[in-house]
């Protein structure tokens, strides 16, 4: 009777919920491990500066004119809506930034994954994939992109064969919040419209196009509005119009083979899903445009155009780093899980299971310093120690940036009073809840991306009202220079800590007898 029972109970549980129970329970003891660490994880140099501009703009400042910035505003309003509702912590931005890849997720899971028991291999490799990252690819805007790119593909999708202009302007102002965090979203766009095009009477693609392309124009009116009406419209200009066409010549003169190479060691073995991701993206792409497809193959279709086209973008038009390639790779994961294998559930676990092992293996998430901060970060939260053991670059050491924060927050610094030499010094601005004394965020970086204003660069700095000049030795020794070295000279140093010296204006003997007796030369 028993044995009738239990047969029954099983027999009404779905088979696939019953062959990835175990895939289900293992999602759930990952997150249980990771999203802790991933919460006490430091916040990238990328990310402290959206903050120092947020907290300008927040602070009565004019976006691009108090801190000079080469990208669209996109980032920065998604900044300023979580740092006035979340606060201003590391850990509220990283929440965030979970929740919105968990939508990420579900929006593509909702695109690519028709059959429930491919969901679980799908999640549990992108969750994996991201949240062993290193900092750098965490709370940034291309990841960010992907949410409002994949509403603009689900609505495609749900667009019957007519027009519908309606849906189409809605896709289209996705598309256009999407341009305004990157611009570069433009190619995977394009490709999934012109590939959703093929087959389809010519009025009906030409409507639709239409109705897409001012859709994007809706998205640009109330950007273009907080521009003029908060004075920024002129600097935003002058920045893309006379300052970008030298910002992108210096960029490219950065690239190299070496950076890429680093860059994929950083990522193996995650970027080999591409050997096996773009075969399945072309031939998906090239029967469609053949044979034309049924709304279940469609799906695949327009996320094979939305990987290729991200994929081209990232390689060819950006740089050689980790932030950059990160969507492609969900994409990637996605357009995989989704192709119809003709493979048993235990070979795809199998295959999985490895790959999963082999990451494990390559990445630094797992090394037993980090791991124990587990509890620290539930009890503590994100201290300086716990970011400095669970940062996976050398750059900023975070335990002599927090010595470096308390002697000016002794010396009781306010806005405009530091200037910061090198670009992982940033986080100081949030650390100590001030502005720079320029717009000037960072003086080597912005002379190095713009050589031409160099010289201008250093005059504003000096011509300025600041108290303390900060310096960070291994990071200049990076760059085979000293950039800014008129700005530094005549100051004195009144404390240094590791690699960090921090320079005085006008120092007195006051100041330097306030320098712990350790830390003095």
């Amino acid at each position: 009777m028993n044995n009738c029972s239990i047969q029954s109970a099983d027999s009404a549980v779905p088979a696939p919920l019953v062959r990835n129970r175990y895939v289900w329970i293992a999602l759930v003891l990952w997150l249980g491990l990771a999203v802790p660490l991933f919460i006490g994880m430091p916040l990238n140099s990328d990310t402290a500066l959206y903050d120092v501009q947020t907290r300008s703009v927040l602070n009565g400042g004019v976006a691009y004119r108090d801190i000079i910035e080469p990208n669209l505003p996109g980032v920065l309003w998604m900044h300023m809506a979580v740092r006035s509702l979340a606060g201003w912590s590391s850990e509220a931005i990283r929440v965030v930034d979970l929740l919105l890849f968990a939508a990420i997720l579900c929006l593509w899971l909702r695109i690519s994954v028709h059959r429930i028991q491919l969901s679980p291999l799908f999640l549990l490799t992108a969750t994996f994939f991201y949240l062993t990252r290193n900092e750098w690819c965490h709370t940034q805007r291309d990841i960010w992109t992907l949410l409002p790119v994949g509403v603009a593909v689900i609505l495609r999708l749900r667009r019957p064969a007519g027009p519908q202009i309606l849906s189409a302007l809605l896709e289209g102002f996705c598309w256009g919040c999407a341009f305004w965090i990157k611009p570069h979203v433009a190619i995977p766009a394009a490709v999934v419209m012109l590939i959703d095009a093929g087959g389809r009477p010519f009025r009906v693609t030409t409507a639709q196009f239409a109705a897409v392309a001012v859709g994007g124009v809706l998205a640009a009116i109330p950007g273009v509005a907080w521009l003029m009406t908060t004075g920024a419209w002129d600097h935003f200009w002058k920045m893309m119009l006379e300052w970008n066409p030298e910002y992108l010549a210096a960029a490219r003169e950065r690239m190299s083979f070496e950076r890429w190479v680093m860059m994929i060691r950083r990522f193996a073995p995650w970027l080999w899903i591409h050997a096996v991701a773009v075969p399945i993206a072309f031939v998906s792409v090239l029967n469609h445009l053949r044979v034309g497809s049924t709304h279940s193959t469609r799906r695949h279709t327009l996320l094979s155009g939305c990987y290729v086209g991200w994929l081209v973008q990232s390689i060819t038009l950006q740089h050689a780093l980790d932030y950059v390639h990160v969507p492609a790779v969900i994409l990637g994961l996605a357009l995989v899980s989704s192709h119809p294998w003709q493979l048993s559930i235990p070979a795809r676990r199998t295959i999985v299971a490895g790959f999963v092992i082999c990451s494990c293996l390559w990445t630094p998430f797992f090394q037993g310093q980090r791991l124990q901060q587990w509890p620290m970060v539930l009890v503590r939260g994100s201290t300086v120690s716990v970011r400095a053991a669970l940062a996976h670059g050398n750059l900023p050491d975070w335990y002599h940036l927090g010595r470096v924060v308390d002697f000016l927050t002794q010396q009781e610094v306010a806005d405009h009073d530091v200037t910061c030499m090198n670009v992982h010094s940033v986080h100081v601005y949030n650390e100590t809840q001030t502005l720079p004394s320029t717009r000037y965020w960072s003086v080597s970086i912005l002379q190095d991306l713009f050589p031409e204003r160099s010289v201008t660069i250093a005059d504003a700095v000096m011509a300025s009202q600041h108290r303390y000049v900060i310096t960070e030795s291994r990071e200049t020794e990076l760059t085979q220079q000293v950039p800014g070295q008129s700005i530094i000279d005549r100051l004195t140093p009144v404390f240094e800590s590791g690699s960090y010296r921090v320079l005085a204006v006008g120092s007195n003997e006051d100041q330097l007898a306030a320098i712990p007796q350790d830390t003095q030369n």
